[in-house]
């Protein structure tokens, strides 16, 4: 009898562990702080996110060297360097365009620009502003649509703003 009881609540504990180990947790949302990032992906898919705070005259100006995550990654991933990117751009920090390049590893924005797709994330008080780009000759980029091409709200998971990042890279050209 104890036998039995005792199998009876092994078969018990084993199927209440396997059926919650096969739920997925749920990722926090939390507010992203405010700033400004782009998100670069390379053809191998190497990301880079590049923190930039905009001047008087709405230039961007980067505001720290940066930050990049090659594959394989998820997309709460590239959500939370995106996080620490927006957290840094608004920083007192400056880099001239000679700095982050180097930082990156190049000799010019043209020759850095040349085969990378981009997708611009503004954050304010109120939404999160993803802009996908076309890449022009000069190596400058512009956005595909005038206004903001997907607004998401603040409180955002990494996975969530990640996955929306991803799908809005595969829109630039």
């Amino acid at each position: 009898m104890i036998w039995a009881a005792l199998g009876i609540l092994i078969v018990i504990i084993y199927l209440t562990v396997k059926i919650t180990s096969g739920r997925s947790r749920t990722e926090e949302k939390s507010s992203l702080p405010q700033g400004n990032v782009s998100v670069f992906m390379d053809s191998s898919g190497k990301i880079d996110v590049i923190p930039f705070k905009l001047n008087k005259f709405k230039q961007g100006k980067a505001s720290h060297y940066p930050l990049s995550l090659k594959k394989p990654y998820t997309p709460e991933g590239i959500g939370e360097l995106i996080r620490k990117g927006l957290d840094l751009s608004e920083n007192e920090k400056s880099l001239t365009s000679r700095e982050l390049m180097k930082s990156l590893g190049f000799y010019d924005w043209k020759e850095y620009s040349k085969g990378r797709k981009s997708v611009s994330v503004t954050c304010t008080e109120q939404e999160v502003a993803l802009n996908s780009t076309i890449r022009r000759k000069d190596g400058s980029y512009a956005f595909r649509v005038r206004g903001f091409e997907r607004v998401l709200p603040v409180e955002i998971s990494n996975s969530e703003l990640g996955s929306e990042v991803l799908k809005m890279m595969n829109c630039s050209v």
